[in-house]
């Protein structure tokens, strides 16, 4: 299962809540004026979270990050984290 780390923008964020209704396991709407991530159990984890994903979870996220009207959530698997963290050395 790839690793991925999804972050949400809370400055961009206008609670459209389309990705709520996508994957509202690891979308929610909580206390704050933009959508925060949760885990498995409903744990919250703000604005980022890291999390190895099923393919399945990946395509949902994707389908979330596309879904956004502000472009809030963005996503990246673990490769592209690893070739970002490559070409800074």
């Amino acid at each position: 299962m790839p690793k991925v780390t999804v972050q949400i923008d809370p400055s961009a964020c206008i609670l459209a809540a389309n990705c709520v209704g996508i994957e509202p396991k690891l979308f929610q709407i909580g206390q704050e004026a933009y959508v925060e991530l949760t885990d498995a159990s409903g744990i919250s984890h703000g604005t980022e979270y890291t999390f190895e994903a099923t393919e399945k979870e990946v395509e949902m996220i994707e389908e979330a990050v596309d879904s956004c009207p502000t472009r809030a959530i963005s996503m990246q698997v673990a490769s592209q984290i690893d070739d970002n963290v490559a070409n800074r050395l």
